[in-house]
């Protein structure tokens, strides 16, 4: 019995071994990866629909990064509308009462986290396909790290920068006079600090979150009580540093600085301690970079594979090209190198939504209490 089952177990593994070599000398192949068949039901269906209809934001740079989309995917109309964060809530809220027209929405946290309140959104881990757009090593702390809402489900940051918060005319304070953050609480600065108001809703008050995070409730009510200039004019707020009416100013737009710089004037005005947490060096914020899945699309396969593509290296890619934001994918072209978040150093996010009560919301109430 013993020799039987001996020899009963080696023709069974010969058999095996034929089969095999049987398999091989065939050009057997073995099945395609179960992803890569959703994606290509996906396309398919998407061409059937023809049409993704996305809300991004406002200016020229977003809607051409959009529109690239068509490149890739030639059958596949882009319906683009840019709504601005006074304008995006209203009109949805406003459309939704009676049509559904939207498959996509890119925006910045603080505009997303109302459309989910509201029910408008879909979970967007179930549209996800890509190997590339859910692997970790291709994101900046890992693909979770971009989730902005509560559960983890809804709004995902795809874009992420670090960016100065402070920024000071040297033609007006040489460097031995001003190196670090902490030093703003100083009296000979009283008057001298203009802020992208720090009471509203915006960059201001995200400095200002950044500073309550980075140096305390106590530093920032100080600072508060320099005499602070606050305006709304962005503009302005750089014309007056550059031509030397404030030498320090908070809450900068760099992109109106450039303008100047790219003339010759302003060359002077530069980030105060950029690479410390108070100077902004390691805070990373997504911008207008956002993405949500519209529920009720009209178009659920067209969205799956356009926001698959957005979140894609390729699609990142372009986002950063057209727009010059950098891209929280490792992979992806850089667009601002200064924007760019500094090796060795892991980067906070004071925008997720959890963080924003106990920092955003806090800061700007002790802006309005302090600044009147």
């Amino acid at each position: 019995m013993k020799n039987e089952r001996g020899m009963i177990r080696r023709l069974s593994f010969l058999l095996l071994v034929s089969l095999m070599l049987a398999a091989s000398s065939t050009g057997a192949q073995s099945p395609a990866p179960a992803w890569k068949s959703q994606w290509e039901a996906s396309v398919s269906a998407a061409k059937g629909e023809g049409t993704v209809a996305v809300v991004g934001p406002p200016g020229v740079q977003w809607r051409q990064a959009t529109m690239e989309f068509q490149k890739a995917f030639p059958a596949l109309k882009v319906e683009f509308i840019g709504l601005g964060g006074s304008d995006l809530i209203p009109r949805i809220a406003a459309e939704r009462r009676g049509k559904f027209l939207w498959d996509v929405i890119i925006t910045g946290a603080s505009r997303a986290f109302p459309l989910k309140q509201a029910a408008s959104l879909d979970p967007l881990t179930p549209a996800l396909i890509l190997p590339e757009v859910l692997g970790d090593a291709g994101w900046i702390g890992g693909f979770a790290d971009g989730w902005m809402d509560r559960e983890k489900r809804f709004v995902y940051g795809f874009m992420g920068e670090v960016s100065p918060s402070v920024y000071v005319n040297r033609d007006m304070v040489p460097e031995k006079d001003l190196t670090s953050v902490e030093q703003l609480t100083d009296q000979k600065w009283r008057g001298k600090i203009i802020w992208n108001d720090p009471r509203s809703p915006g960059s201001g008050g995200f400095e200002a979150a950044n500073l309550l995070y980075a140096l305390g409730e106590d530093f920032l009510m100080k600072l508060l009580k320099q005499d602070i200039i606050p305006t709304k004019d962005l503009r302005q707020q750089v014309d007056w540093i550059v031509r030397g009416k404030y030498p320090v100013a908070i809450g900068l737009d760099y992109r109106f600085l450039a303008e100047f710089q790219k003339q010759g004037v302003g060359v002077a005005v530069v980030p105060l301690a950029p690479e410390t947490p108070a100077g902004g060096g390691h805070r990373l914020s997504p911008g207008f970079g956002c993405v949500m899945l519209v529920n009720r699309a009209p178009h659920p396969a067209a969205a799956k594979v356009f926001i698959n593509w957005l979140m894609s290296r390729e699609g990142q890619d372009v986002y950063v090209k057209e727009t010059a934001v950098n891209s929280r994918r490792l992979d992806a072209v850089t667009g601002r190198e200064v924007a760019r978040p500094k090796p060795g150093i892991k980067p906070y996010n004071l925008n997720k939504e959890e963080l924003v009560p106990l920092y955003y919301d806090k800061a700007i109430k002790m802006a309005k209490e302090m600044i009147k």
